[in-house]
This record gives C-alpha cells, structure tokens and sequence, in this order.
C-alpha cells in the first residue's frame, strides 16, 4: 500500500501515486505542490507510525492500573511501574496528536492545491461518498 492512501483517508480524495511521484519528478530543484503534498504525506505517516509504538504500551499499563484498582483484599496485582508509565508517555502522546492534527490541516491544505491543479481524474478522484 503507498503512503497517498492517508490522502484518501483525511481528505476523501484518491491520489495517484504515480501522477505524484511523476510531478515531484519534473521539477526536483524546489518546491512545488506535489513535493509539498507528497512531504506532507510522509510526515503524516511518520506521526502515525510513533503513535502505532507508543499505544501498546500506554495500554499495557492502564490495563495494570485497572487491574490494581479493581483487586479484592486477596487479590495478587500487578506492580505498577514506579517510574510512572502513563506520567512518562502521556505528553508525548499528546504532542504527536497535535502534530498529527496539525499535519492533517496540512495534507488537507496541500490536497485542495493538488486537486485545483490536477482536475484530470487519471490523477485525481473524490472517493464515493
């Protein structure tokens, strides 16, 4: 699966990737839409990525949390992390959902620049509703 299937999921329209590679392509030397639309689709996807990682974990020790807190008096519980799991990895949570919000703006920014220039539906389609 490419990287433009975040285009299609944050802004409803299905990208080409080989119409976007080709564009990049064309004029390497600087920016232009498509690298702009193509830079930000990576981003996006590395956000997403840090975000995959770092669930697992924060669920493991909620699940620890729930657990100890749900324990009778005979209950054997499972030792909380002292350094604090959840304290440690919540506001790196936070600021990857803000950065992934905020490139989302910028995908969806940078797809209605794509779609302005590309009206062709070879390259460019809104996906069924």
């Amino acid at each position: 699966m490419n990287a433009t299937h975040l285009v299609l999921k944050y802004c409803g329209v299905r990208v080409d990737a080989d119409a976007l590679t080709d564009a990049v392509r064309v004029d390497a030397t600087r920016p232009t839409v498509a690298s702009q639309l193509l830079d930000a689709v990576r981003a996006l996807a590395n956000t997403e990525a840090h975000i995959a990682q770092l669930v697992p974990t924060i669920g493991r020790a909620l699940r620890d949390v729930e657990q100890v807190l749900a324990a009778g008096p005979d209950d054997q519980i499972p030792v909380i992390d002292t350094t604090g799991v959840l304290q440690a990895r919540g506001p790196r949570l936070d600021a990857l959902l803000a950065r992934r919000a905020a490139q989302i703006e910028h995908l969806r920014a940078a797809t209605r620049l794509w779609v302005a220039q590309h009206p062709d539906p070879a390259t460019t389609t809104s996906a069924p509703q």
